[in-house]
Order: C-alpha cells, then sequence, then structure tokens
C-alpha cells in the first residue's frame, strides 16, 4: 500500500470513529429523555447514516451519473437532518454529522447541489435550535438559533472547500504524473536513438578505418608468406594467421553494434516508476526479442496505457505484463477502476491512436471496460520479410 492510500484509509477511520463516538454520547442522550420505541428509531437511522457514509466514501470517484451520485449522498445527508430534528439537546453535538456528510457530498456533487445541500442542512439545524424537535424541552433565543446556523453553514463551507481543495491537488499530482510517463517515455526514445547513431558510427568507422587496414594487413602478409623462407617464413605465417583472426573480431564487432536490439525491459521500467498512483507492477519477459520499431511502439503504448489509469480509472494498482513465443508478442495492462460505465468504450484521441500505431506495425487491440479497464496488444515480433 502507497503512502497516500495509508493516509486515506487513516484519514477515513478517524472519522469514522469520530461518528461512532458521537453516535454513542447521543444514543446515551436519547435514552435518557425517550422510550425504546423512540431509541430504536433513532439507532436506525444512525445506522443509515453510518452504512450510507461508508457507501459513499468507497464510491468516490467512481460514480459518473449525476443520478447516481444523488442516490449515493441522500442516505447520509437525510438521516443526518433527521438525527440533528431527533436529538434531545437542539441539534448539539449531533449536528456534526452534518458537517460531516456536506464533507462527503463534495465528492460527488457540483456547487449547484452543494449549495443546496448547505442550505438545507443549515434550515434542519436552525429548526432544531428553534424548538421543533419532539425531545426538545424550550427552543433557543432567535439570535441563538441564527447564530448556530450561521456557523454551521460556514462549518459546511470550510469542508466542501477544503475537499474541493484536495481534489484540485490530486488533479494537479495526476497532470504532473502523466507528464512525467509522457517525459519518461521520450527521454527512453531520444536516448535509445541516440545511442542507436552512436553505435552505427562507430561500427562504420571500424569497417571502414580499421577493417580495411587490417585486410590490407593481411593480404600484405599473404603475399610476404611466399616470398621468404627459412625461419622468418614461420613468423609471417604467425603473423598472417593473427592478422586474419583479428580481422575476423572487428567484423563480429561490427555486426554485433549494428544489430544491437533496443533494451525494452529498462525503458519500460523507467515509464512507471515512481508514478505516485496507481501502483504500477510491471512483467516483461527477458526473453522478448524485438525490432526497434516495435519496441519504440511498445514504449508508446505503455505510455498512453499509464497515463490513461493515472487520469481517468481511479485505480489502485496498475499491472503490465508483456510476453511472448519468439513469433508474436503479447502485451497485456488491466487496472482495478472504475471501468467503463456499461462497458461501452468510446475511443478518445489517446486510444484512437494507439490502435492506429498498432495497426501499422501489423498488431491488433483488444479494449476491455467492463471490470476495471483491460487492453491487449498483439503485434509480431518482427517486420515480415518480402518474399
Amino acid at each position: 500500500m502507497q503512502h497516500n492510500d495509508r493516509v486515506e484509509l487513516w484519514a477515513g477511520a478517524s472519522m469514522l470513529v469520530v461518528c461512532l463516538l458521537i453516535g454513542g454520547v447521543e444514543a446515551s442522550s436519547v435514552l435518557a429523555h425517550a422510550t425504546g420505541g423512540y431509541f430504536a428509531g433513532w439507532l436506525l437511522t444512525f445506522v443509515v447514516f453510518v452504512v450510507g457514509l461508508l457507501l459513499a466514501a468507497v464510491m468516490v470517484g467512481r460514480s459518473r451519473e449525476p443520478a447516481q451520485r444523488l442516490l449515493l449522498v441522500a442516505p447520509p445527508v437525510g438521516a443526518a437532518a433527521v438525527l440533528v430534528l431527533l436529538s434531545p439537546s437542539r441539534g448539539g453535538m449531533v449536528a456534526i454529522l452534518v458537517v460531516v456528510s456536506t464533507a462527503i457530498c463534495a465528492y460527488h456533487l457540483g456547487v449547484r447541489g452543494l449549495t443546496v445541500v448547505i442550505v438545507g442542512n443549515s434550515a434542519v439545524i436552525a429548526a432544531a435550535a428553534a424548538g421543533l424537535g419532539p425531545l426538545v424541552g424550550h427552543p433557543a433565543r432567535t439570535s441563538e438559533v441564527v447564530l448556530v446556523a450561521v456557523l454551521y453553514a460556514l462549518l459546511q463551507a470550510g469542508s466542501a472547500a477544503a475537499v474541493w481543495s484536495q481534489q484540485r491537488v490530486e488533479a494537479a499530482l495526476e497532470e504532473v504524473s502523466a507528464a512525467h510517463v509522457a517525459l519518461r517515455s521520450t527521454s527512453a526514445l531520444l536516448a535509445e536513438s541516440s545511442q542507436a547513431q552512436e553505435r552505427l558510427r562507430i561500427a562504420r568507422d571500424l569497417h571502414d578505418v580499421l577493417g580495411h587496414q587490417l585486410a590490407a594487413l593481411a593480404l600484405e602478409l599473404e603475399i610476404a608468406s611466399h616470398r621468404v623462407e627459412g625461419a622468418a617464413e614461420e613468423h609471417v605465417l604467425r603473423a598472417r594467421g593473427l592478422a586474419k583472426e583479428l580481422l575476423g573480431d572487428v567484423r563480429a564487432v561490427v555486426g554485433n553494434e549494428r544489430h544491437r536490439s533496443f533494451d525494452l525491459a529498462s525503458a519500460l521500467v523507467g515509464i512507471v516508476t515512481e508514478v505516485p498512483r496507481p501502483q504500477v507492477h510491471l512483467d516483461v519477459d527477458p526473453d522478448v526479442d524485438l525490432d526497434d520499431d516495435r519496441a519504440a511502439a511498445l514504449v508508446r503504448i505503455v505510455q498512453e496505457v499509464t497515463t490513461n489509469a493515472i487520469r481517468h480509472s481511479a485505480a489502485a494498482h496498475l499491472w503490465i505484463r508483456l510476453g511472448g513465443d519468439g513469433r508474436r508478442v503479447c502485451l497485456e495492462a488491466w487496472d482495478d477502476g472504475v471501468g467503463v460505465p456499461r462497458g461501452v468504450i468510446v475511443p478518445g484521441n489517446g486510444l484512437r491512436g494507439l490502435t492506429e500505431r498498432v495497426a501499422e506495425i501489423g498488431g491488433t487491440v483488444e479494449l476491455d471496460g467492463t471490470s476495471g479497464f483491460r487492453v491487449r496488444v498483439e503485434l509480431p515480433a518482427r517486420q515480415a520479410t518480402p518474399a
């Protein structure tokens, strides 16, 4: 579990403990002033609040449609309002639950929806302070009612502002992470291109300069071996053999440098390293052998998959696996995020570009958004040789 996930978990657990403590204090007060049936109704309402709050918290970032968001926040908001009215102390400490419900609404609603919630909650708090609750003995003064309503309205607005500020920070972090991935992939491709050009230059120099000189030396020694006799002939023959062996070594080095492959595993590790969320799990088969064009395409594909997961999935984990059988290479990537509503994928520019890139090199792409988001890419390991 990453640091940010642990912080969010502890923050959520702390807020739940606060709500339960408030419920415990309020429950003892209700028991002291009401009958068993009244308390049973109060307890059921509190359970609805806690369960609704937990569900709305779990679904943060996973609810996309407005109707679904309203259904998520309605139970905790409605239950908190009822609990305030059922309180024997004109709202009292239980009014804090209203602030908590507003904070969770800030994750799901826009400005207009949240304004309605704050106004409604403030009206409920004012009504409770005015003595409209069934267990309230006497109402507060008008000035106190207004003061309490305004105070809790400001507390609600402040909690919503804090949530939106956190969301802006998270959105900025997502953009920085996406830019980081793009920069790493571009840097990897540029570095590989620069290294490939340098290896080709060295190979050409070895072949054109040293190779030719060694070939000339071997030829001269071959001629000399036919013109010398006695003890000198043995040394000339040995030198001729060494010259030929050295020429063979130079040619082997030139061939290796010309056909040295893209270090794909290192490039992919560099792309996904230090991505804060989601946590990326990368598995690359060391036996995968690709030409440079396909390796470069896979770098861009992993960049697009990772960027999509950062921006759209709300996932905690992303798994990327690359393997092959020598003839074809398969890249699979999947996350534990929200997927796509009703599983209907509408490709954006990124996914269309990915599909086009794969098609250009003779591969296929499969997309699945029913449970998280999954991408499967298959492509030939090397360019087909013309017949």
